[in-house]
């Protein structure tokens, strides 16, 4: 999976974040892999995850997990948010004594997710994905500032707009830190926005923010 690769930020920022996901093989586990996503979801419920969700029914900020857990099938895709590395350790030693039979990627900078590996348990890494970064009409593209909020959905579902009105709400003193991040957090479905960093990110950026539009 390369959806949630080309996230975007300082190197301290990215240490706390990591994504946890599964999907089934088609014609290999997708006739008996809702089952075991369920136990793949519970496991990483028990590890603190800031977000979780599935692709087919979206995520905690709108859904009891136990709700998103009853409703998996057997092809979809589902993940888990976390900003502690420990956490990630524990999650993937566990679903190591499980045994599942399910694919498991792990999404954070290489250097991490080879200690956390290596902690866990595993001899190696199985395979290994890379950003290329961005090519082409990168003049096109929204600001840094804007990108290591939107970069966090990988399906491209949190506008840069959006992200900009929130900034700005912010500012003026209209939301909470809080508030924005969850209500952008709510435009990813699938559950891969890492709240407490866009909180982080919106405490960062919004003192220094000039509110030259209009803030509905």
């Amino acid at each position: 999976m390369t959806h949630s690769l080309h996230r975007r930020g300082t190197l301290e920022s990215l240490k706390r974040d990591f994504l946890v996901l599964s999907c089934s093989a088609k014609g290999y586990n997708d006739h008996v892999f809702a089952e075991r996503c369920r136990q793949f979801l519970r496991i990483c419920l028990k590890h603190n995850p800031v977000n979780l969700g599935d692709m087919k029914t979206g995520n905690i900020l709108d859904l009891d997990p136990r709700s998103i857990i009853a409703k998996v099938q057997d092809t979809t895709i589902v993940q888990a948010v976390f900003r502690h590395r420990q956490d990630v350790v524990e999650v993937i030693r566990e679903l190591k004594e499980a045994d599942l039979g399910i694919s498991v990627v792990i999404s954070g900078l290489h250097e991490e997710v080879d200690a956390i590996v290596e902690e866990a348990g595993l001899e190696r890494v199985h395979t290994r994905e890379y950003s290329l970064g961005t090519h082409g009409r990168l003049e096109l593209l929204p600001a840094d500032d804007i990108m290591e909020f939107t970069t966090m959905c990988g399906h491209a579902m949190v506008a840069a707009e959006l992200v900009r009105q929130m900034i700005g709400k912010v500012r003026l003193g209209s939301l909470s830190a809080r508030e924005a991040a969850v209500t952008m957090a709510k435009c990813c479905s699938c559950g891969n926005f890492n709240v407490p960093r866009a909180e982080e990110l919106l405490q960062r950026v919004a003192p220094r923010w000039l509110v030259d539009y209009p803030v509905y």
